[in-house]
Formats: C-alpha cells, structure tokens, sequence
C-alpha cells in the first residue's frame, strides 16, 4: 500500500497517546480516519481536535465485545464505506505481581489487548481479502518478545498478538490475497501507560511520533514487524534468548534492571 491517500483507515484506542499520533499521521497521509475508543469524553475532545487534519469520524465502541464491533462495521460502512487499514491499537496495562492482579483485570488486559484483536479482524479482513487489498496493524510491544516481572498478564497478551499476527499473515499469503499485516513491537513509549516506571539500562523511553512514523512507513512497506529500536528489539532479544541458557539470560534481565522496572508503575488513570 504505497500510497494512502484517498484510503479509509480504522484506528483503535484513537482518544490518547499512540493512536490518536497515529491517527494524526494517517490523516496527514490524506486518509480519512474513524476513530474508536471506549472513552466517550476523550474520544470527543480528539475528534474535535483530528477534524482540523481531515476528515474524521469518532466512534464509541467497547472492542472487547464482540457484538458490539459486529455493529461497528455497519456504522463505519455507511460513514466511510469499507476500511483499507485496520490499526489494532487498543490496550492497558496493570503493573503487579500475578498473586496481586485480581481476576477482572487479568481478564480485562487479555480482552483488550489480545481478543479484541480477533473480533476487530474478524470483521473488517473479509472486505479486504474480497477487495484483494489492505494492511492491518496489530500493537504489541517488545513485552511481547522479553517477558519480565510484574507484567505477566500483559505480557502474555502481547505475546498472543505477535503469534496472531504471524498466523493471520501466513493465511492470507497462502490464499494470495494482497492484504498486509505488521505487528508493531516498540519498547517503552511516552504516553503514560507506563507512568512510573524505571528505565532499563541501556534503553530511553520512545515518543508516540518517533515510533508512530516508523508505523506508517510500515504500512507503505509491508513489513511484516516494526521493532522499534528495531536492531535491539527485532535482533538482539531474540537471539540472546535463543543463544544463552536460561539461567544467564534472567541473570542479565537482573543486571539491566528489568527485574524492578516496573514497581513503581502507576500507569495512567484515564
């Protein structure tokens, strides 16, 4: 997809951080730009900011929730026609212990960050795979590469997106349908999710621009991963993970301080 003018893209968790960036960028491309989130007064105030970039539309829809992005579809449909991008941006985190999380929030970060992924593709890859042309954008992190301490629940969740975008990547190859799908892997990012935590030696905390640029330039490529730094992330996690025992390899997640980074996250409230 080397040009996006013209193109109607579908952006989850558009209301803050990465997605309403991403959102900004997407319109700036000469996009228009339906904008979902499950906050209702965010979600209004970014619209009413977007709609100065272009044409743009906010949608209240709790993704999670199968049916409700089954109606989704037929809104978005009828306000914009079918969707060329889908950007699965969406997701939270809760930085505790695993005996700490309680069950509802377990819950809730694998729904959002994972499952509502299923729902989201499930509904919008059949009009792309008919059309025989779009990309879909799955949000993981490089938690979804290296899991660490006090992020079991999310990381798993990330894990789970990366494995869901290699398999959905690898059946719309095999039925030769010309629809791309990335899977966006960055490290820390400035937008509050993590707000508290401890940088890893080594590491500085990204901004929503610098990661969300590499995005769009994943879309117009067609990569298949955006790594984000992309040589430490894409290449030297895994390969130290598949090269030393496992003993050394959390050794050294200790060393670098990725074994406290996150007692003190707060996160952010909204």
């Amino acid at each position: 997809m080397k040009s996006l003018k013209g193109k109607t893209a579908l952006v989850t968790g558009a209301a803050m951080g990465m997605g309403k960036m991403l959102s900004t960028l997407l319109l700036e491309s000469g996009c228009r730009v339906a904008l979902v989130d499950i906050n209702r007064d965010l979600l209004e105030e970014t619209g009413e900011t977007l709609s100065k970039k272009g044409i743009s539309e906010a949608f209240v829809c709790d993704i999670s929730d199968s049916t409700a992005v089954k109606e989704l579809v037929d809104t978005v449909n009828t306000t914009f026609g079918p969707v060329d991008v889908l950007v699965n941006n969406a997701g939270i985190v809760r930085a505790k212990p695993l005996l700490d999380l309680t069950e509802n929030e377990i819950n809730a970060m694998i729904q959002v960050n994972l499952t509502a992924q299923f729902w989201t593709t499930r509904a919008f890859l059949p009009g792309m795979m008919e059309r025989n042309e779009g990309h879909i954008v799955n949000f993981a992190s490089a938690g979804g590469i290296l899991a660490i301490p006090n992020l079991s629940a999310y990381c798993a969740s990330k894990f789970g997106v990366i494995g869901f975008s290699d398999a959905i990547r690898q059946e719309i190859k095999r039925q030769k349908r010309k629809v791309g799908v990335t899977v966006v892997c960055p490290n820390t990012v400035n937008t509050g999710m993590f707000k508290g935590a401890k940088m890893v030696t080594g590491t500085k905390i990204l901004t929503p621009e610098k990661v969300c640029k590499q995005v769009m330039k994943g879309i117009k490529d067609n990569q298949a991963i955006v790594a984000v730094p992309s040589v430490s992330v894409k290449i030297l996690t895994p390969l130290l993970k598949t090269i030393l025992p496992v003993g050394v390899m959390d050794s050294l997640n200790k060393a670098l301080g990725m074994w406290d980074a996150n007692d003190s996250t707060v996160g952010r409230s909204a």
